[in-house]
């Protein structure tokens, strides 16, 4: 309840005082993007107090109150009419918890019927089904060769729903794996069983989190929902011959073993203890599982603004700055500030429009600020605002983006998964869809103490970080595009991501190279050419 309050008086005060938090200097040109403004947005953006910019929650919400508030205090027009606001509809599909369940059908017994969540791997997202069948316990539901250890030895799997537990076997205390090769501790490990549990012919297969394991069930530690745009066919990847795959509650498997003598518990301590398979089918029982899906819809937002170009032809075409306003919230592992993933592109937006609004003349293109919120969810605000563009695409001359630029690499910021930049680098990531947009980028890099790194570039890099932020979505438009990030950190999409790591000195300078670029496209005489295209590859 007192978080409510503090919403609601932080929104007054947004709303009464909107310039609260805002430097009160107006220098002109470039020195108009100084760390210490950077710092004073960040400081809002990234509180604890908007519990990490969920889709959906409030913080989000204030959080974008802050950036109109902002905006009017810098004098930024409305981009969608007399709105700042960019409504669009989301549906998002879940499994219906009063409508499914999991029945053990039990030889001369009740049936018992639980509702307990269940999280869906395959098919990936809920979706609608009833099966049902014997089943088999099949340990870790792991073969492993070099081990001579064999999970389906012996048994019977075709047609059967499988009952498997996450991992591999471990020691007594459950530090050390038979196979080191894996970190069979994550439950994403599941991946290197879907072979052998697609050769199984089974009709589904039950995993359980092992009882050496912290946790009971994984429906709190990962989405079972998929989120479309209203009208949109929510995609769901099927693999052909796969069984149905399901994360479900402990006590579904102590249900099902009960009366043969054994608990989880016990089996994978003699699995364990032994390294021999205890695999067998589980005797008079049989179990019906029916997944039963449903929609509910919500109403997002995107905020616009827009400084107006100066020459009366020209004006009608438009530079975009874009960075995500929203970010993953609360997890079980505590608020996710989203400090660099992307209040730092949001603060830079905001110091950049504070600087073209500071010039003598303004541009000759009218330049668009878009904070785009459901980046989380599969880049849905910008796909949402290409599909219903505030200025029409054709007008639209290039898209610069900014996700994550505001930190420098650490020590543990050294594998492939984490690639970073020292405080005069900044990664690039393009795909050369225009010459000319390239040759301006080259220009600045010269005449900048920052580097570019265009290692990260091109829709065939394994990271894909081409396609993983919401200057994708202009891509597939034909918008040409430059995409501006430090790298992806080891605290990304944690607690970790917070303001006292950023570094605001650096930041400054992406952001001045940003203004630089975007500056030079909107005073061009000529617009620029595309002559690689999206639609063309």
């Amino acid at each position: 309840m007192k978080k409510i309050y503090i919403y609601l008086i932080i929104t007054l005060l947004l709303i009464v005082f909107p310039g609260i938090s805002s430097a009160q200097k107006n220098p002109s040109g470039i020195d108009a993007i100084t760390s210490g403004d950077l710092e004073s947005y960040m400081s809002f953006l990234a509180s604890p107090l908007l519990n990490g910019r969920g889709n959906g929650e409030p913080g989000l919400e204030i959080a974008q109150k802050y950036i109109v508030s902002q905006a009017k205090l810098l004098g930024l027009l409305p981009g969608n009419g007399n709105s700042y606001y960019q409504p669009y509809n989301i549906s998002n599909h879940i499994i219906d918890p009063d409508k499914s369940m999991i029945q053990i059908i039990q030889k001369d017994h009740d049936t018992i019927t639980t509702r307990m969540p269940l999280l869906q791997l395959v098919p990936t997202g809920p979706s609608d089904f009833t099966v049902d069948g014997e089943v088999v316990f099949a340990g870790y539901g792991l073969k492993l060769d070099k081990y001579g250890y064999d999970d389906f030895k012996n048994i019977e799997t075709q047609d059967k729903i499988l009952l498997v537990m996450n991992g591999a076997p471990t020691s007594e205390d459950g530090g050390k794996f038979i196979s080191e090769e894996t970190d069979w501790s994550s439950p994403l490990s599941i991946q290197i069983k879907l072979s052998d549990l697609l050769f199984s012919r089974a009709k589904a297969v039950l995993i359980v989190m092992d009882p050496k394991s912290d946790s009971e069930s994984l429906e709190e530690q990962f989405p079972n929902s998929i989120i479309s745009l209203k009208g949109e066919k929510p995609y769901i990847l099927r693999l052909p011959g796969m069984p149905k795959m399901l994360f479900v509650h402990r006590e579904i498997a102590d249900a099902l073993l009960k009366g043969t003598g054994y608990s989880l518990e016990i089996l994978q301590k003699k699995i364990d203890s032994e390294l021999k398979p205890h695999s067998f089918t589980i005797p008079d029982k049989k179990l019906k599982i029916t997944e039963v899906t449903k929609t509910e819809e919500e109403t997002m937002n995107n905020v616009a603004a827009y400084i107006e170009g100066s020459d009366p032809v020209l004006k009608n075409e438009y530079v975009i700055f874009s960075g995500h306003i929203d970010h993953i919230g609360i997890s079980q592992r505590g608020t996710n500030p989203g400090a660099d993933d992307d209040a730092s592109g949001c603060a830079a937006l905001l110091s950049i429009a504070e600087t073209f609004q500071s010039l003598d003349k303004k541009p000759l293109r009218s330049i668009l600020f878009l904070w785009v919120s459901g980046e989380e969810i599969g880049l849905l605000g910008s796909k949402s605002y290409v599909s219903n563009p505030l200025v029409p695409l054709k007008n639209t001359v290039v898209d610069l983006n900014m996700d994550m630029i505001g930190r420098i690499k650490g020590v543990a910021d050294s594998t492939d998964e984490n690639p970073m930049t020292g405080p005069d680098k900044v990664f690039v990531i393009t795909d050369n869809q225009s010459k000319e947009l390239s040759s301006i980028a080259k220009e600045v890099d010269k005449g900048s103490v920052l580097d570019f790194d265009y290692s990260l570039s091109g829709k065939d890099h394994p990271l894909q970080l081409f396609a993983r932020s919401d200057h994708y979505n202009f891509v597939k438009k034909d918008i040409p595009v430059l995409f501006f990030t430090t790298g992806l950190h080891t605290d990304y999409h944690t607690p970790g991501d917070a303001i006292d790591k950023i570094d605001f000195k650096k930041m400054e300078l992406v952001t001045r190279t940003m203004f630089q670029i975007g500056y030079i496209v909107a005073n061009r005489k000529t617009r620029l050419i595309v002559d690689n295209p999206y639609s063309k590859w």
